[in-house]
């Protein structure tokens, strides 16, 4: 698990591949959700065709890879993301960063 001091921003993204074929593909429908130890709810983004990642943006960069930035301003903790592939060629991801105090990274 990786650590960030607060008020970082964190990148995220992921890579959709077909396991069988071997190849990158596009799930019809693309969510990614964090939630940060302690607070509720998560929040939830979706993608709707954007090409340029930001806070709170989910883009594509190309076939069956998305990218997103995480604003890491106003929390501390450890936190878990986890990307979700919906539809045809469905496909979850996940992992956890922590965010620490500035002054204690």
């Amino acid at each position: 698990m990786k650590d960030y001091p607060q008020g970082s921003i964190v990148v995220s993204e992921v890579h959709f591949r077909d396991e069988e074929l071997g190849i990158a593909v596009d799930p019809e429908t693309v969510e990614f959700y964090y939630l940060v130890t302690n607070e509720a709810p998560s929040t939830v983004l979706t993608y709707t065709n954007a090409t340029i990642p930001a806070v709170g943006t989910i883009a594509r960069l190309g076939v069956g890879w998305y990218k997103t930035w995480i604003d890491a301003t106003a929390f501390v903790g450890v936190t878990g993301e986890f990307w979700d592939g919906l539809g045809a060629n469905q496909a979850p991801g996940e992992k956890q960063f922590n965010v620490v105090a500035r002054g204690s990274f």
